[in-house]
């Protein structure tokens, strides 16, 4: 048999070198690095902080202090115009029927709510109802919207704040719309002072 040196002696090689690798690679591991050694150099100053007055207006705040509020003024206690207040809730109040020809659309009362509330109180369903709306006028003519709901209703329509509004509103109108955009008559009320 017959060895040749040239293909037996490279996988040798390879393994000698592997084992000279990994030997190095321990021996650097388990070593500790040492410090440099410098030659006159000292170690760096330390800083201590010292306090210096700062002049100006803020010298002599004391920052530690908790500051002391002021007393606040008083809250005023607000005064409505324009309605009434102070009414029981549920008195009726004296409407008459200026035209309400629809069945389904009828303002049938108007009553207070308390302090400067009224409840407009009826019945909105019509056929085929969209939505419908309560709108007030202090003189019939020039009419303020209210409120406005999808579907129809019964019993109390709106509340009115009465504080909101410029006076004492003269009439109610409540409005029914249909889905195609048509409505019959409102039905439209006057307060009666």
């Amino acid at each position: 048999m017959k060895i040749n040196l040239k293909t037996s002696f490279i996988p040798l090689l390879i393994l000698l070198l592997l084992l000279l690798a990994a030997g190095v690679g321990i021996a650097v591991a388990t070593t500790t690095p040492t410090e440099p050694v410098v030659a006159n150099l000292s170690a760096l100053p330390t800083s201590t902080p010292t306090v210096t007055p700062t002049p100006g207006w803020w010298a002599d705040t004391d920052y530690e202090a908790t500051p002391t509020l002021k007393k606040l003024p008083g809250v005023p206690k607000p005064k409505f115009q324009g309605g009434v207040g102070g009414e029981e809730p549920g008195k009726p109040i004296k409407i008459k029927r200026v035209s309400c020809s629809t069945a389904g659309v009828k303002i049938t009362g108007v009553e207070t709510g308390g302090g400067a509330w009224w409840n407009v109180i009826g019945v909105a369903a019509i056929p085929n109802l969209w939505y419908w709306k309560v709108e007030a006028s202090m003189d019939g003519k020039s009419w303020l919207h209210l409120y406005r709901q999808d579907g129809s209703a019964r019993g109390v329509l709106s509340r009115v704040n009465l504080s909101t509004l410029p006076g004492r509103p003269a009439f109610f109108r409540l409005t029914a719309v249909d889905r195609t955009g048509n409505y019959p008559e409102p039905c439209t009320v006057q307060v009666l002072h």
